[in-house]
């Protein structure tokens, strides 16, 4: 039995990038690709709520990181079940973003950072600095 094919939004506004990575999605075949809609179009939320993504792909690009930033924010408000991969053009990573709410009570706030994962941020940051140095 095949499983249904998740649902990929692609948002950019590059594109030469957004059709590099169309192409390597559809070639894939695991996905059904939305899109690719420009990152600058209105109501992306409505569509949002129209296509129904299970994920979506936002190209990170480095004159419109501001607005990118803006874009993924308003996004996890709207949406913070829904997954987030920012892919960019001046760094090699992929990164993935989700938000989760929890009703605003101190013992869930008290329980929500003991949850949190154990690794050291500090240390990430470290990593993110040093491929920004080797590109």
């Amino acid at each position: 039995m095949q499983s249904e094919k998740r649902r990929v939004l692609l948002i950019c506004s590059k594109r030469l990038f957004g059709e590099s990575l169309e192409a390597l999605l559809r070639k894939d075949g695991q996905f059904e690709l939305l899109g690719p809609i420009e990152a600058s179009e209105n109501n992306i939320g409505m569509r949002l709520r129209e296509l129904r993504p299970d994920a979506v792909i936002v190209v990170d690009e480095g004159e419109t990181k501001m607005g990118i930033t803006y874009l993924t924010a308003s996004i996890l408000q709207q949406f913070p079940s829904l997954p987030i991969i920012r892919a960019g053009l001046e760094q090699n990573v992929f990164r993935v973003f989700s938000a989760h709410t929890i009703p605003a009570r101190s013992s869930n706030l008290v329980e929500a950072i003991l949850n949190l994962p154990q690794n050291d941020p500090w240390e990430e940051a470290q990593f993110h600095l040093k491929v920004e140095e080797d590109e």
